[in-house]
Protein backbone atom coordinates (compact mmCIF):
# COMPACT_ATOMS: atom_id res chain seq x y z
CA UNK A 1 0.00 0.00 0.00
CA UNK A 2 1.27 3.48 -0.90
CA UNK A 3 1.02 6.14 1.77
CA UNK A 4 2.28 9.71 1.69
CA UNK A 5 5.24 8.40 3.60
CA UNK A 6 6.01 7.03 0.07
CA UNK A 7 6.27 3.53 -1.29
CA UNK A 8 8.18 1.11 0.88
CA UNK A 9 9.58 -2.36 0.36
CA UNK A 10 11.53 -3.42 -2.72
CA UNK A 11 10.18 -0.56 -4.84
CA UNK A 12 10.94 2.06 -2.19
CA UNK A 13 14.36 3.17 -3.54
CA UNK A 14 13.09 3.33 -7.12
CA UNK A 15 10.05 5.40 -6.11
CA UNK A 16 12.21 7.67 -3.97
CA UNK A 17 14.56 8.42 -6.88
CA UNK A 18 11.75 8.94 -9.39
CA UNK A 19 9.88 11.07 -6.86
CA UNK A 20 12.92 13.34 -6.55
CA UNK A 21 13.02 13.71 -10.32
CA UNK A 22 9.31 14.56 -10.49
CA UNK A 23 9.66 17.09 -7.70
CA UNK A 24 12.60 18.77 -9.46
CA UNK A 25 10.55 19.00 -12.66
CA UNK A 26 7.59 20.49 -10.78
CA UNK A 27 9.77 23.04 -9.01
CA UNK A 28 11.49 23.88 -12.31
CA UNK A 29 8.18 24.63 -14.02
CA UNK A 30 6.87 26.48 -10.97
CA UNK A 31 9.95 28.74 -10.94
CA UNK A 32 8.95 30.09 -14.36
CA UNK A 33 5.30 30.44 -13.40
CA UNK A 34 3.99 27.17 -14.89
CA UNK A 35 2.10 25.02 -12.41
CA UNK A 36 0.55 22.20 -14.40
CA UNK A 37 0.71 18.53 -13.46
CA UNK A 38 -0.01 17.30 -16.98
CA UNK A 39 3.11 19.04 -18.32
CA UNK A 40 5.09 17.71 -15.37
CA UNK A 41 3.94 14.14 -16.14
CA UNK A 42 4.89 14.53 -19.81
CA UNK A 43 8.35 15.91 -18.97
CA UNK A 44 8.78 13.30 -16.25
CA UNK A 45 8.00 10.45 -18.67
CA UNK A 46 10.49 11.83 -21.21
CA UNK A 47 13.25 12.10 -18.60
CA UNK A 48 12.72 8.57 -17.30
CA UNK A 49 12.60 7.17 -20.84
CA UNK A 50 15.95 8.87 -21.51
CA UNK A 51 17.37 7.29 -18.36
CA UNK A 52 16.19 3.88 -19.58
CA UNK A 53 17.43 4.49 -23.13
CA UNK A 54 20.78 2.63 -22.71
CA UNK A 55 18.87 -0.48 -21.59
CA UNK A 56 16.47 -0.11 -24.52
CA UNK A 57 19.27 0.29 -27.07
CA UNK A 58 21.11 -2.74 -25.76
CA UNK A 59 17.92 -4.78 -25.79
CA UNK A 60 17.10 -3.78 -29.37
CA UNK A 61 20.65 -4.49 -30.52
CA UNK A 62 20.35 -8.03 -29.14
CA UNK A 63 16.97 -8.43 -30.86
CA UNK A 64 18.41 -7.30 -34.21
CA UNK A 65 21.38 -9.67 -33.90
CA UNK A 66 19.04 -12.54 -33.07
CA UNK A 67 17.01 -11.63 -36.13
CA UNK A 68 20.07 -11.82 -38.40
CA UNK A 69 21.25 -15.19 -37.07
CA UNK A 70 17.85 -16.85 -37.54
CA UNK A 71 18.97 -18.73 -40.71
CA UNK A 72 21.56 -20.59 -38.64
CA UNK A 73 18.99 -21.33 -35.94
CA UNK A 74 16.45 -22.55 -38.51
CA UNK A 75 19.10 -24.80 -40.07
CA UNK A 76 19.52 -26.53 -36.70
CA UNK A 77 15.74 -26.78 -36.29
CA UNK A 78 15.43 -28.50 -39.67
CA UNK A 79 18.29 -30.85 -38.77
CA UNK A 80 16.39 -32.13 -35.75
CA UNK A 81 12.91 -31.83 -37.22
CA UNK A 82 10.52 -34.58 -36.03
CA UNK A 83 13.16 -35.89 -33.61
CA UNK A 84 11.49 -35.92 -30.22
CA UNK A 85 13.80 -38.21 -28.26
CA UNK A 86 15.49 -36.59 -25.31
CA UNK A 87 19.00 -36.95 -26.70
CA UNK A 88 18.14 -35.20 -29.98
CA UNK A 89 16.27 -32.42 -28.20
CA UNK A 90 19.24 -31.82 -25.92
CA UNK A 91 21.64 -31.74 -28.85
CA UNK A 92 19.40 -29.25 -30.64
CA UNK A 93 19.41 -27.00 -27.57
CA UNK A 94 23.20 -27.27 -27.25
CA UNK A 95 23.83 -26.48 -30.92
CA UNK A 96 21.39 -23.59 -30.80
CA UNK A 97 23.09 -22.22 -27.72
CA UNK A 98 26.45 -22.54 -29.46
CA UNK A 99 25.20 -20.26 -32.26
CA UNK A 100 24.05 -17.66 -29.74
CA UNK A 101 27.36 -17.99 -27.91
CA UNK A 102 29.29 -17.44 -31.16
CA UNK A 103 27.60 -14.06 -31.64
CA UNK A 104 27.70 -13.04 -27.98
CA UNK A 105 23.95 -12.99 -27.50
CA UNK A 106 21.29 -15.28 -26.07
CA UNK A 107 17.66 -16.27 -26.46
CA UNK A 108 16.78 -14.38 -23.27
CA UNK A 109 18.90 -11.24 -23.66
CA UNK A 110 15.90 -9.03 -24.45
CA UNK A 111 13.77 -10.62 -21.74
CA UNK A 112 16.41 -10.16 -19.04
CA UNK A 113 16.78 -6.46 -19.86
CA UNK A 114 12.99 -6.10 -19.76
CA UNK A 115 12.94 -7.67 -16.30
CA UNK A 116 15.61 -5.20 -15.17
CA UNK A 117 13.38 -2.32 -16.26
CA UNK A 118 10.20 -3.69 -14.68
CA UNK A 119 10.80 -2.34 -11.15
CA UNK A 120 11.54 1.12 -12.58
CA UNK A 121 8.47 1.08 -14.80
CA UNK A 122 6.21 -0.05 -11.96
CA UNK A 123 7.74 2.51 -9.60
CA UNK A 124 7.15 5.18 -12.24
CA UNK A 125 3.47 4.24 -12.30
CA UNK A 126 3.24 4.37 -8.48
CA UNK A 127 4.78 7.85 -8.37
CA UNK A 128 2.32 9.18 -10.98
CA UNK A 129 -0.49 7.42 -9.13
CA UNK A 130 0.26 9.20 -5.85
CA UNK A 131 1.94 12.51 -6.71
CA UNK A 132 1.32 14.25 -3.32
CA UNK A 133 3.56 11.64 -1.68
CA UNK A 134 6.55 12.86 -3.69
CA UNK A 135 5.89 16.54 -4.40
CA UNK A 136 5.74 18.51 -1.10
CA UNK A 137 4.24 21.62 -2.72
CA UNK A 138 1.21 19.61 -3.87
CA UNK A 139 0.88 17.82 -0.53
CA UNK A 140 0.64 21.23 1.16
CA UNK A 141 -2.55 21.95 -0.78
CA UNK A 142 -4.23 18.86 0.67
CA UNK A 143 -2.88 19.16 4.22
CA UNK A 144 -5.30 21.91 5.47
CA UNK A 145 -8.25 19.90 4.18
CA UNK A 146 -6.98 16.70 5.82
CA UNK A 147 -6.49 18.51 9.14
CA UNK A 148 -10.08 19.71 9.08
CA UNK A 149 -11.42 16.27 8.14
CA UNK A 150 -9.72 14.77 11.21
CA UNK A 151 -11.81 17.16 13.35
CA UNK A 152 -15.09 15.78 11.97
CA UNK A 153 -16.81 13.15 14.09
CA UNK A 154 -16.92 9.74 12.43
CA UNK A 155 -14.84 11.00 9.49
CA UNK A 156 -13.76 7.45 8.65
CA UNK A 157 -17.35 6.32 8.03
CA UNK A 158 -18.11 9.45 6.02
CA UNK A 159 -15.09 8.95 3.77
CA UNK A 160 -15.75 5.21 3.37
CA UNK A 161 -19.37 5.80 2.40
CA UNK A 162 -18.44 8.60 0.01
CA UNK A 163 -15.72 6.54 -1.73
CA UNK A 164 -18.11 3.58 -2.06
CA UNK A 165 -21.07 5.61 -3.32
CA UNK A 166 -18.97 7.46 -5.89
CA UNK A 167 -17.06 4.32 -6.92
CA UNK A 168 -13.64 5.91 -6.46
CA UNK A 169 -11.73 2.69 -7.10
CA UNK A 170 -8.31 4.35 -6.94
CA UNK A 171 -8.96 5.22 -3.28
CA UNK A 172 -10.31 1.82 -2.25
CA UNK A 173 -7.03 0.47 -0.80
CA UNK A 174 -6.38 3.68 1.10
CA UNK A 175 -9.87 3.71 2.58
CA UNK A 176 -9.60 0.05 3.61
CA UNK A 177 -6.38 0.78 5.47
CA UNK A 178 -7.88 3.88 7.06
CA UNK A 179 -10.92 1.98 8.34
CA UNK A 180 -8.69 -0.57 10.10
CA UNK A 181 -6.68 2.02 12.05
CA UNK A 182 -7.48 3.33 15.50
CA UNK A 183 -8.46 6.99 15.57
CA UNK A 184 -5.24 7.93 17.34
CA UNK A 185 -3.10 6.25 14.67
CA UNK A 186 -4.61 8.14 11.73
CA UNK A 187 -2.50 11.00 10.36
CA UNK A 188 -2.86 13.65 7.69
CA UNK A 189 -1.08 11.32 5.29
CA UNK A 190 -3.74 8.63 5.58
CA UNK A 191 -6.46 11.16 4.80
CA UNK A 192 -4.57 12.65 1.85
CA UNK A 193 -4.13 9.16 0.39
CA UNK A 194 -7.92 9.11 0.05
CA UNK A 195 -8.83 12.68 -0.89
CA UNK A 196 -6.04 13.06 -3.44
CA UNK A 197 -8.09 10.73 -5.65
CA UNK A 198 -11.13 13.05 -5.70
CA UNK A 199 -12.10 14.73 -8.96
CA UNK A 200 -13.51 18.26 -9.12
CA UNK A 201 -17.11 17.06 -9.30
CA UNK A 202 -16.51 14.71 -6.38
CA UNK A 203 -15.10 17.57 -4.32
CA UNK A 204 -18.33 19.47 -4.89
CA UNK A 205 -20.36 16.45 -3.77
CA UNK A 206 -18.16 15.95 -0.71
CA UNK A 207 -18.56 19.62 0.25
CA UNK A 208 -22.33 19.17 0.26
CA UNK A 209 -21.97 16.36 2.82
CA UNK A 210 -20.06 18.48 5.35
CA UNK A 211 -21.76 21.87 5.06
CA UNK A 212 -22.06 22.18 8.86
CA UNK A 213 -18.27 22.01 9.29
CA UNK A 214 -17.24 25.58 8.52
CA UNK A 215 -13.50 25.02 8.85
CA UNK A 216 -13.57 22.12 6.38
CA UNK A 217 -15.74 24.04 3.90
CA UNK A 218 -13.31 27.01 4.04
CA UNK A 219 -10.30 24.71 3.52
CA UNK A 220 -11.97 23.11 0.50
CA UNK A 221 -12.96 26.50 -0.95
CA UNK A 222 -9.41 27.82 -0.54
CA UNK A 223 -7.36 24.87 -1.83
CA UNK A 224 -9.51 22.87 -4.27
CA UNK A 225 -9.55 25.61 -6.97
CA UNK A 226 -5.74 25.63 -6.91
CA UNK A 227 -5.68 21.82 -7.09
CA UNK A 228 -8.12 21.98 -9.99
CA UNK A 229 -5.90 24.45 -11.88
CA UNK A 230 -2.94 22.12 -11.43
CA UNK A 231 -4.96 19.28 -12.95
CA UNK A 232 -6.21 21.14 -16.04
CA UNK A 233 -5.03 19.94 -19.43
CA UNK A 234 -5.84 20.87 -23.04
CA UNK A 235 -9.49 20.96 -24.20
CA UNK A 236 -10.64 21.29 -20.60
CA UNK A 237 -9.52 17.78 -19.64
CA UNK A 238 -9.05 17.32 -15.89
CA UNK A 239 -6.31 14.75 -15.27
CA UNK A 240 -7.70 13.81 -11.85
CA UNK A 241 -10.85 12.43 -13.50
CA UNK A 242 -11.18 9.17 -15.40
CA UNK A 243 -12.39 9.66 -19.01
CA UNK A 244 -15.07 7.02 -18.51
CA UNK A 245 -17.27 5.68 -21.28
CA UNK A 246 -19.08 8.92 -22.04
CA UNK A 247 -18.25 10.92 -25.18
CA UNK A 248 -15.78 13.68 -24.28
CA UNK A 249 -12.42 15.14 -25.26
CA UNK A 250 -10.85 13.08 -22.48
CA UNK A 251 -11.37 9.95 -24.61
CA UNK A 252 -8.56 11.20 -26.86
CA UNK A 253 -6.12 10.07 -24.17
CA UNK A 254 -7.06 6.34 -24.05
CA UNK A 255 -7.51 6.26 -27.85
CA UNK A 256 -4.03 7.76 -28.32
CA UNK A 257 -2.57 5.33 -25.78
CA UNK A 258 -4.06 2.34 -27.62
CA UNK A 259 -2.97 3.65 -31.03
CA UNK A 260 0.63 4.34 -30.00
CA UNK A 261 0.81 1.01 -28.18
CA UNK A 262 -0.35 -0.78 -31.34
CA UNK A 263 2.12 1.05 -33.59
CA UNK A 264 4.97 0.57 -31.13
CA UNK A 265 4.36 -3.19 -31.07
CA UNK A 266 3.81 -3.30 -34.83
CA UNK A 267 7.20 -1.79 -35.72
CA UNK A 268 9.14 -4.06 -33.36
CA UNK A 269 11.39 -6.48 -35.27
CA UNK A 270 10.15 -10.05 -35.31
CA UNK A 271 12.42 -12.83 -36.55
CA UNK A 272 11.16 -15.16 -39.27
CA UNK A 273 10.08 -18.44 -37.76
CA UNK A 274 9.69 -21.95 -39.07
CA UNK A 275 5.96 -22.64 -38.74
CA UNK A 276 6.63 -26.36 -38.85
CA UNK A 277 8.41 -26.03 -35.51
CA UNK A 278 5.74 -26.13 -32.75
CA UNK A 279 7.73 -23.95 -30.33
CA UNK A 280 8.47 -21.31 -32.97
CA UNK A 281 4.86 -21.33 -34.16
CA UNK A 282 3.63 -20.88 -30.59
CA UNK A 283 6.01 -17.95 -30.05
CA UNK A 284 4.86 -16.31 -33.29
CA UNK A 285 1.21 -16.74 -32.30
CA UNK A 286 1.88 -15.18 -28.91
CA UNK A 287 3.61 -12.18 -30.51
CA UNK A 288 0.68 -11.71 -32.88
CA UNK A 289 -1.74 -11.92 -29.97
CA UNK A 290 0.16 -9.22 -28.05
CA UNK A 291 -0.12 -6.92 -31.06
CA UNK A 292 -3.84 -6.61 -30.33
CA UNK A 293 -4.22 -7.45 -26.64
CA UNK A 294 -1.78 -4.80 -25.41
CA UNK A 295 -3.57 -1.87 -27.12
CA UNK A 296 -6.93 -3.15 -25.85
CA UNK A 297 -5.55 -3.31 -22.31
CA UNK A 298 -4.13 0.21 -22.69
CA UNK A 299 -7.52 1.48 -23.88
CA UNK A 300 -9.37 -0.13 -20.97
CA UNK A 301 -6.97 1.03 -18.25
CA UNK A 302 -6.76 4.59 -19.57
CA UNK A 303 -10.55 4.85 -19.71
CA UNK A 304 -11.09 3.63 -16.16
CA UNK A 305 -8.11 5.29 -14.42
CA UNK A 306 -7.54 9.05 -13.90
CA UNK A 307 -6.45 10.84 -17.07
CA UNK A 308 -3.06 11.64 -15.46
CA UNK A 309 -2.21 7.94 -15.61
CA UNK A 310 -3.44 7.90 -19.20
CA UNK A 311 -1.13 10.79 -20.13
CA UNK A 312 1.84 8.90 -18.71
CA UNK A 313 0.76 5.74 -20.56
CA UNK A 314 0.26 7.61 -23.84
CA UNK A 315 3.58 9.46 -23.66
CA UNK A 316 5.41 6.28 -22.73
CA UNK A 317 3.95 4.45 -25.75
CA UNK A 318 4.66 7.40 -28.06
CA UNK A 319 8.30 7.68 -26.98
CA UNK A 320 8.73 3.91 -27.31
CA UNK A 321 7.34 4.16 -30.84
CA UNK A 322 9.73 6.97 -31.81
CA UNK A 323 12.72 5.15 -30.30
CA UNK A 324 11.80 1.92 -32.09
CA UNK A 325 11.37 3.68 -35.45
CA UNK A 326 14.77 5.34 -34.97
CA UNK A 327 16.41 2.02 -34.09
CA UNK A 328 14.84 0.32 -37.12
CA UNK A 329 16.08 3.07 -39.46
CA UNK A 330 19.58 2.88 -37.99
CA UNK A 331 19.95 -0.90 -38.26
CA UNK A 332 18.10 -1.27 -41.59
CA UNK A 333 19.45 1.77 -43.45
CA UNK A 334 22.61 3.04 -41.76
CA UNK A 335 24.42 0.41 -39.71
CA UNK A 336 26.64 -2.25 -41.28
CA UNK A 337 25.30 -5.43 -39.70
CA UNK A 338 28.25 -7.47 -40.98
CA UNK A 339 30.64 -5.29 -38.99
CA UNK A 340 28.36 -5.39 -35.96
CA UNK A 341 28.26 -9.18 -36.11
CA UNK A 342 32.05 -9.33 -36.50
CA UNK A 343 32.51 -7.16 -33.41
CA UNK A 344 30.05 -9.33 -31.51
CA UNK A 345 31.98 -12.47 -32.46
CA UNK A 346 35.25 -10.87 -31.35
CA UNK A 347 33.72 -9.96 -27.99
CA UNK A 348 32.31 -13.46 -27.69
CA UNK A 349 35.76 -14.98 -28.32
CA UNK A 350 37.35 -12.80 -25.63
CA UNK A 351 34.56 -13.70 -23.24
CA UNK A 352 35.07 -17.39 -24.00
CA UNK A 353 38.81 -17.11 -23.28
CA UNK A 354 37.99 -15.56 -19.91
CA UNK A 355 35.55 -18.43 -19.41
CA UNK A 356 32.68 -16.08 -18.61
CA UNK A 357 29.37 -17.85 -19.02
CA UNK A 358 25.89 -16.41 -19.21
CA UNK A 359 23.03 -17.60 -17.04
CA UNK A 360 21.52 -19.51 -19.98
CA UNK A 361 24.83 -21.20 -20.76
CA UNK A 362 25.17 -22.38 -17.17
CA UNK A 363 21.64 -23.75 -17.28
CA UNK A 364 22.37 -25.61 -20.51
CA UNK A 365 25.56 -27.12 -19.09
CA UNK A 366 23.68 -28.23 -15.98
CA UNK A 367 21.04 -29.85 -18.19
CA UNK A 368 23.77 -31.54 -20.21
CA UNK A 369 25.45 -32.86 -17.08
CA UNK A 370 22.14 -34.20 -15.81
CA UNK A 371 21.47 -35.90 -19.16
CA UNK A 372 24.97 -37.39 -19.19
CA UNK A 373 24.50 -38.79 -15.70
CA UNK A 374 21.10 -40.20 -16.68
CA UNK A 375 22.53 -41.85 -19.80
CA UNK A 376 25.40 -43.35 -17.78
CA UNK A 377 22.99 -44.77 -15.27
CA UNK A 378 20.79 -46.17 -18.02
CA UNK A 379 23.85 -47.63 -19.73
CA UNK A 380 24.92 -49.40 -16.57
CA UNK A 381 21.40 -50.63 -15.93
CA UNK A 382 21.14 -51.82 -19.52
CA UNK A 383 24.44 -53.69 -19.26
CA UNK A 384 23.35 -55.38 -16.07
CA UNK A 385 20.00 -56.35 -17.54
CA UNK A 386 21.68 -57.76 -20.64
CA UNK A 387 23.87 -59.95 -18.43
CA UNK A 388 20.74 -61.40 -16.87
CA UNK A 389 19.62 -62.79 -20.25
CA UNK A 390 20.60 -66.18 -21.59
CA UNK A 391 22.89 -66.99 -18.71
CA UNK A 392 23.26 -70.49 -20.07
CA UNK A 393 24.60 -69.35 -23.44
CA UNK A 394 28.13 -70.17 -24.44
CA UNK A 395 29.29 -66.58 -24.57
CA UNK A 396 27.90 -65.60 -21.21
CA UNK A 397 29.40 -66.06 -17.83
CA UNK A 398 27.50 -67.41 -14.87
CA UNK A 399 26.74 -64.54 -12.52
CA UNK A 400 25.87 -65.05 -8.87
CA UNK A 401 23.82 -62.35 -7.08
CA UNK A 402 23.47 -61.81 -3.40
CA UNK A 403 20.09 -63.03 -2.24
CA UNK A 404 17.63 -60.18 -1.73
CA UNK A 405 19.79 -57.64 -3.58
CA UNK A 406 18.37 -55.23 -6.21
CA UNK A 407 20.36 -57.01 -8.90
CA UNK A 408 18.91 -60.36 -7.81
CA UNK A 409 15.34 -59.03 -7.98
CA UNK A 410 16.02 -57.42 -11.35
CA UNK A 411 17.38 -60.71 -12.66
CA UNK A 412 14.29 -62.60 -11.48
CA UNK A 413 12.03 -60.04 -13.19
CA UNK A 414 14.05 -60.21 -16.40
CA UNK A 415 13.88 -64.02 -16.45
CA UNK A 416 10.12 -63.87 -15.90
CA UNK A 417 9.69 -61.46 -18.84
CA UNK A 418 11.88 -63.66 -21.03
CA UNK A 419 9.88 -66.79 -20.16
CA UNK A 420 6.60 -65.02 -20.90
CA UNK A 421 7.93 -63.87 -24.25
CA UNK A 422 9.07 -67.43 -25.12
CA UNK A 423 5.62 -68.82 -24.25
CA UNK A 424 3.92 -66.29 -26.51
CA UNK A 425 6.21 -67.26 -29.34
Amino acid sequence: MVFLTAQGGFLGPFCWLLGKILNLIYEGFASIGIENLALCIIAFTVVVKLILLPFTLRQQKGTKINQYIQPEIQKIQKKYKNKTDQESMLKQQQETQEVYRKYGTSMTSGCLLSFIQLPIIYALYRVIYNIPAYVPAIKQLYTPIAEQILKVNDYSTILSTFVSDNKINTASKAINTLSKLDAGAVTDNHIIDVISQFSLSQWESFGNLVTEHTGLIDAIATNVPHINNLNQFILGINISEAPGWKISWALLIPISAALFQFLSTKVMPTPQTDNSDPTAAQTAAMSKSMLYTMPIMSLFFCITLPAGIGIYWTMSALISLLIQVGINIYYDKIADMDKILEKQMEKAKKKKKKNKKSFMEKMMEAAGAAESTSNSANSVAGTNLKSYNNTSSANSETVTYRKGSIASKANIMQQYNTNQKNKEE
